[in-house]
Formats: C-alpha cells, sequence, structure tokens
C-alpha cells in the first residue's frame, strides 16, 4: 500500500454535486491510502435566522428540512462509502458553515480538507475561474489543516469500476 502524508480527511458536504465528487475523490483516497475518512454536513442557522428576521422564510420549517436533507446526504456518502469497503465518521452540525468545518476537521484531528470547487465561465475570452463561496473560502482562510479543492468531472465513471 502506497504510503500517505495524511492520515484523517474530512469532506464538506453540502448536497451540490461538486460536493459528491469530492466525496467520491475522498472515498477512493482513503481506500488507497488506508485513511480515516469524516464526513460533514452545515445546517446554516446564520443564513436561516437572517431570512426568518426578514421574514422571508419561517426558521423551524427550513431548519427541520435543512437537518432531513443534512442526514440524507450524510447516508448517502456513507453508503457510498460503504459500496468500496470504507468505513466513515458522519457529523451533522448546526451553525456557521465554514466554522463549523473547521472546528469538525480540528475535533477529528483531519490532517487535510477537502472542499467541492466548480470552474465557471466568467468572460468570454474562455477563461474558466475557481467561484468559491463565502463559506469555501472562510474554511480556506481559518483551516489549521491544507484544504483541497477536488475538481473531477467524470468521476462517477472511474468510481464505478474503482
Amino acid at each position: 500500500m502506497a504510503k500517505s502524508f495524511f492520515k484523517k480527511i474530512l469532506v464538506a458536504v453540502n448536497g451540490k454535486q461538486s460536493s459528491i465528487v469530492t466525496a467520491m475523490y475522498a472515498i477512493m483516497m482513503a481506500k488507497t491510502y488506508n485513511l480515516d475518512l469524516r464526513f460533514v454536513f452545515v445546517i446554516d442557522t446564520a443564513t436561516i435566522k437572517f431570512l426568518s428576521i426578514n421574514k422571508l422564510i419561517i426558521s423551524d420549517d427550513l431548519e427541520e428540512r435543512l437537518e432531513a436533507d443534512g442526514k440524507r446526504y450524510l447516508e448517502y456518502v456513507e453508503m457510498l462509502a460503504s459500496s468500496k469497503g470504507v468505513k466513515c465518521e458522519k457529523d451533522l452540525r448546526k451553525g456557521g458553515v465554514f466554522s463549523e468545518v473547521v472546528n469538525s476537521a480540528q475535533e477529528f484531528g483531519a490532517d487535510l480538507i477537502l472542499i467541492g470547487g466548480n470552474m465557471r465561465e466568467v468572460d468570454k475570452g474562455g477563461i474558466k475561474h475557481n467561484l468559491l463561496t463565502s463559506a469555501e473560502n472562510g474554511i480556506l482562510s481559518n483551516a489549521k489543516c491544507p484544504v483541497m479543492i477536488v475538481q473531477k468531472p467524470n468521476i462517477e465513471a472511474e468510481f464505478k469500476i474503482f
């Protein structure tokens, strides 16, 4: 088995396709290098509070739906890991996204955080830029370990045969 600089990796999932791609990549890393793996989903209570104060939503209903979504996403990535013989931890949290991801990584003792990235064309010249969310920027700025942004188009086919 190949050696790795990392022993524990944490993956932030949010239900977007980019986070599922990142989960698949992390599962492949964990299996190849025998790494401990944790997935974290954060219910963004700061945004819920903002929307509730401005009477744009009913906060209890949204928080319950997001919690159900978070459990579903975590169960899905756990099933993906299990399908490859990889054990993982799941962590469902409430709070500010970047701070809770960083806290989860520290509590887990993560050597590496993986987040999904989205390359988008932002001008007519065809140059692509990675447009990170404020939460992703917060993770990059505050993490106490390296952060990897994963972009792996068409990983599903590779994951199937892995």
